[in-house]
């Protein structure tokens, strides 16, 4: 008799889905920018940082965090339209911007682990997990 080989559980694939599509999708741009020229402009990664932070921010469940990326958000757009006037000296931006971007991305992660592996919940939320009928 053949045996059913076991399945992730839902629970991790939610997880999973929400890392890749919720939190690495919006990562795309710099992610292609990177890959076709093998760096990223100070012009790219400052913007990224202020759309990634509020994007991501807007889906927490943490007003704390929330208000956190609206800062973060609201920096980087400043420094973005400094550095496009040529106003300012962009090397600090560059590394702030990268360890912003990936700070976020963590402090998501995790709370988007307690959210799918810890209380379950389905990602997207509008899908219902299916119900498994035993017989």
């Amino acid at each position: 008799m053949a045996h059913r080989i076991p399945a992730i559980p839902k629970y991790w694939e939610s997880f999973g889905l929400c890392i890749l599509l919720h939190m690495g999708l919006p990562l795309l741009p710099i992610i292609f920018e990177y890959c076709s020229t093998s760096a990223v402009s100070i012009k790219s990664i400052t913007l990224a940082a202020s759309m990634y932070s509020i994007a991501i921010g807007v889906s927490s469940r943490s007003k704390l965090f929330f208000g956190l990326t609206l800062i973060i958000c609201i920096f980087f757009a400043y420094a973005f339209g400094a550095i496009s006037e040529g106003s300012t000296s962009s090397g600090t931006f560059d590394l702030f911007a990268r360890i912003s971007i990936a700070f976020v991305f963590f402090a998501h992660g995790v709370e988007r682990y307690n959210l799918h592996v810890i209380d379950r919940t389905p990602f997207p939320p509008f899908i219902e997990e299916e119900k498994v009928v035993s017989s």
